[in-house]
């Protein structure tokens, strides 16, 4: 990819998405990195290859290689020491292990403009390094698995950072080779603070040959890219395109679909559930496409609450995730989501399971807007469908139906008969039989103008009061534009052996 971006005459879309895709190849070498080292350490941990350092110029270098990331991070970044000049011995390759997995813990899970501090001490026969940061702590009820093989806590994973779990666990049995100990305080929201104390003299050092130390190799510390706003694709506001939100809240990924999307979709954007929800019901997409791990309301909260609420409960979800277990799947599906995709995906794959459910969409708007089904016969059938939309659109049929004589029924009156407002009715009916409500009302009002026709016991008038008209001119008018043939010729056509005693309509 490098070589394509230095090369190849590429748009400014093809640059943005290649650096993206280079970046997160970055992040993923590391963390494949890590787990051939950690491997790797399983075997030679044991050994040790100790010698003496001065300590302020380790720990200097040390702090110096995370300077230029903790400022593009906006964090404040220090280090001292009780001390001038002190000489201590370890294996140096395994304390950069310790110290580097460590501090990019603390600048990784510290906000911009938090605190970072490093500070060391002595004592007679030990010294002690304490790394402060105000980032997003550890839950108390999680901190005994600090230590434990792939160990993420929970606002971890929920965070936009990237991790393995291997790292402290590694940290752990480092410091315990070098006869030191580590405690951990933490308070969720608050921060973190990890004490690590190391005799001067390590009572267990020996030495290695080159070629076993050789083999030794640090475990490289995954530190995310700085949070640099992405380059963000504008989107065509077109009123022919189909509304898509994509709900995601790692910022590369979420401007990547994005920029994939726009151009055969119109699409808004945010950052995780509780921001999907307030703009649902700005922009009413026609469908949902949402991560699940994400902070503040997960993906399938969202799923949840979008499927349990009347107002939108018709808007198709689809789920991505990196959890690809069957058991997630069938989770994911048994909340209601239509679709599950999971992580890595193709973005063509993507492109068409977002067609497929909005052709369902079409084939099931059909279903709703057939006036022939009777509202209690409206039960969930279809996949993709759902009781509340069922219930929805059978409580609409059975309040047209009780006023269908009253010319004095109108939008409004439905939409308080209803339990909701104007708008939200209008979106929820729309997209659901592609009708507005009062389209909806005046054909349901011809289509019992026609059942009336057909038996052939009332006058033209007649029929036009028993459906709600005022007036019988403008009934004809209107039936007459909706089946293209007058009331008389319709009830003619209709094999109603009555109709030559009708009013006849039909000279214009």
């Amino acid at each position: 990819m490098e070589e394509l971006l230095e090369e190849e005459t590429l748009t400014d879309n093809g640059i943005t998405r290649t650096n993206i895709a280079l970046r997160n190849v970055e992040v993923l070498l590391r963390l494949v990195s890590n787990l051939i080292n950690f491997e790797r350490t399983d075997v030679y941990s044991s050994k040790m290859s100790v010698s003496e350092y001065e300590l302020n110029t380790y720990m200097n270098e040390i702090y110096n290689s995370f300077s230029s990331y903790a400022a593009i991070r906006r964090i404040e970044y220090t280090y001292e020491s009780t001390f001038s000049y002190m000489n201590v011995s370890f294996d140096k390759e395994k304390m950069d292990s310790i110290l580097k997995n460590i501090i990019s813990n603390s600048l990784k899970y510290t906000p911009e403009n938090g605190k970072v501090s490093i500070s060391v001490s002595d004592t007679n026969d030990s010294w002690k390094v304490i790394i402060k940061d105000t980032g997003i702590g550890i839950p108390a009820s999680e901190q005994s698995k600090l230590f434990k093989l792939h160990f993420r806590a929970s606002n971890a994973i929920n965070s936009k950072v990237t991790g393995s779990g291997i790292g402290l666990m590694l940290v752990g049995k480092l410091v315990s080779l070098h006869g030191g100990k580590i405690s951990v305080d933490s308070v969720e929201h608050q921060g973190t603070t990890i004490k690590i104390v190391f005799p001067k003299k390590n009572k267990t050092s020996q030495s290695i040959s080159d070629e076993a130390s050789s083999k030794f190799e640090a475990l490289a510390p995954v530190l995310p890219a700085p949070n640099v706003p992405a380059k963000t694709t504008a989107t065509i506001d077109d009123p022919n395109l189909r509304r898509i939100l994509v709900v995601e809240d790692n910022d590369e990924l979420r401007s990547y679909l994005v920029s994939s999307l726009s151009s055969i979709y119109n699409v808004q954007a945010c950052a995780n559930g509780k921001e999907a929800l307030i703009i649902i019901k700005e922009y009413w997409p026609e469908l949902v496409l949402s991560d699940i791990m994400m902070p503040e309301m997960r993906g399938d909260e969202l799923c949840v609450a979008i499927k349990s609420d009347i107002e939108i409960s018709h808007i198709p979800v689809l789920l991505l995730t990196a959890l690809g277990e069957e058991n997630n799947i069938l989770d994911g599906l048994s909340i209601g989501a239509d679709e599950y995709l999971i992580k890595p995906f193709s973005v063509k794959i993507l492109r068409a399971n977002i067609a497929n459910l909005l052709a369902n969409r079409e084939l099931l708007r059909m279903r709703y807007a057939n006036l022939d089904i009777e509202a209690k016969s409206m039960v969930p059938s279809a996949n993709g469908t759902n009781s509340l939309d069922w219930k929805f659109i059978s409580n609409v049929k059975k309040i047209v139906d009780e006023n269908i004589n009253n010319p004095e029924f109108s939008v409004n009156v439905l939409c308080e008969s209803s339990g909701m407002s104007r708008t939200s009715f209008y979106c929820k009916l729309k997209a659901l039989t592609g009708q507005s409500p009062t389209e909806f009302i005046r054909g349901m009002r011809l289509k019992r103008a026609t059942e009336l026709l057909k038996e052939g016991e009332y006058a033209i008038n007649e029929i036009s009061d028993m459906v709600g008209f005022s007036e019988t001119k403008y009934f004809r008018e209107v039936f007459k534009k909706y089946y293209k043939m007058s009331p008389s010729r319709y009830a003619k056509e209709g094999g109603n052996p009555s109709a030559a005693d009708m009013e006849d309509d039909d000279e214009d």
